[in-house]
């Protein structure tokens, strides 16, 4: 392909992303600036395109611009966050990549893909100051405490269950690091407000963030704080570790957070102090840390998600949270708890469940666990018409198709007595884990470590297939 047609297709897919594209020669001279970077900053490409670095953004130097220093450096400078001026005055602020191209040894040209994350950090301004808020009215009002749920908030029959509470209870006394892992939807952040609650920290502040919910740009600000001047825009404010206070934060889903804050996290547990984002003050913390993960913990470490020195300091204790499937007497305990809670939301007067479904309930492997199954309940509810026993019928759609064959009846695993997959499964789990117990001499650590799963869980596991060394 001719090198002008070249030329034309690269502009063309450059124009046509959504990040902003700057090519610079190793002068600092621009020799690309694609249409959303002009969006971005506010100018356009043939007032920018053959200038030089200084002559489009103001204070430009070899500190202040990755554009300059990876000439010299020769590597690249990734995600870094960046507020500056344009020469018309437009404050703009981005995560940007920058990379050199390199070619017979030489730095030809350097490049950056550029994010614009203004709004973001609106955002976090306003978040951060309204978290501010939230934590001086709490010093006012001690009652409060940021929570919803204590132990008797937890709804089970399962001999499982009433082991784990007992437990939980234990480590709540006990206040150090605590370590929950469990599903999807198996309630880890109620058990952990209700830790909390039975805690000596129970008049004190409970914190919590979704590691996974918060993009990484914002998350390290929210946790840590921001010092005035941090970014243009920036204040002085408190990040969730201070705002704990002498109370709890909990981080949920630590395995979702990138592996460079998660050494942070581990610098502050491990010196109990914080320093703010753009600061240089240390300044201490006195909250407990619980975290929490969704998939065997160990699993994560294995796989290089889940820095280990992190585990090991925040799993003093750990509290596995059985999936719903393998408790089935909770999952009846858990429909007569939900159906009472919305019959009285809805003002439906008493409300039943079918037999044949309540059996079918009992059989399903439940993937969203006991959020999916409340879930179920209310959109039950909601589609009765006025009568008062819910049936297959009235589930959505995704499950009627789950439990019933084409012919309209019941599909061959959900009849009544029948087991035969839930019997295959035992059986291969109980066999994959007699291997792994014999071919390490029922040490049960190093077992556990060469199926990937937890100490804790291969435990339970052993003791719900009734295993033991006989």
């Amino acid at each position: 392909m001719p090198r002008d047609v070249m030329d034309q297709v690269f502009r063309h897919l450059f124009n046509s992303i959504d990040e902003g594209v700057i090519v610079t020669d190793p002068e600092g001279k621009i020799i690309f600036y694609n249409s959303e970077m002009a969006k971005l900053e506010e100018l356009l490409s043939e007032h920018v395109v053959g200038k030089y670095l200084n002559e489009v953004y103001d204070a430009v130097t070899v500190e202040s611009s990755e554009h300059l220093s990876v000439v010299l450096t020769r590597e690249p400078v990734l995600e870094k966050h960046k507020t500056y001026f344009t020469n018309k005055g437009k404050e703009v602020t981005i995560i940007a990549s920058t990379f050199p191209v390199i070619e017979d040894d030489e730095v030809v040209a350097v490049y950056s893909v550029c994010k614009d994350i203004t709004k973001f950090k609106e955002l976090l301004t306003k978040t951060m100051q309204l978290h501010d808020q939230i934590g001086l009215e709490g010093q006012e009002n001690r009652s409060s405490n940021g929570t919803r749920y204590t132990f008797e908030s937890i709804v089970y029959a399962s001999p499982a269950m009433q082991n784990l509470v007992a437990s939980a209870k234990k480590a709540a006394v006990a206040d150090g690091f605590i370590l929950v892992f469990g599903e999807t939807g198996t309630g880890k952040e109620l058990l952990v407000q209700a830790i909390h609650n039975h805690s000596a920290r129970k008049n004190e502040p409970f914190v919590a963030i979704n590691c996974a919910a918060i993009p990484e740009t914002l998350l390290e600000s929210i946790l840590f704080g921001t010092a005035k001047g941090a970014f243009t825009g920036a204040v002085d404010s408190k990040g969730l570790f201070q705002q704990a206070g002498n109370g709890t934060l909990f981080l949920d889903e630590l395995n979702c957070m990138s592996i460079a804050l998660q050494a942070k996290i581990l610098r502050v547990v491990q010196e109990r102090m914080v320093r703010r984002v753009g600061g240089t003050m240390e300044i201490p913390v006195h909250c407990r840390v619980i975290s929490s993960t969704n998939v065997d913990p160990w699993e994560s470490v294995n796989n290089g998600s889940l820095r280990k020195d992190l585990f090991y300091r925040l799993a003093v204790m750990t509290l596995f949270i059985p999936p719903l499937k393998d408790r089935a007497e909770d999952i009846e305990a858990l429909i007569h708890w939900f159906l009472n809670r919305y019959q009285k939301i809805y003002g439906l007067g008493e409300v039943q469940i079918a037999a044949e479904l309540k059996d079918i309930f009992l059989r399903y492997l439940w993937p969203g666990n006991v959020r999916e199954l409340e879930h179920i309940i209310e959109s039950a509810m909601n589609m009765l018409d006025g009568r008062k026993v819910i049936t297959v019928d009235h589930l959505p759609h995704y499950l009627r198709a789950k439990f019933l064959s084409q012919d309209g009846t019941f599909s061959e695993f959900y009849k009544k007595g029948s087991s035969t997959l839930s019997h295959v499964l035992r059986e291969v789990e109980k066999q994959v884990l007699w291997e792994a117990l014999k071919s390490h001499d029922w040490n049960i650590t190093r077992a556990a470590e060469s199926i990937g799963i937890a100490r804790q869980n291969l435990q339970y596991r052993m003791k719900k297939l009734g295993m033991h060394n006989s």
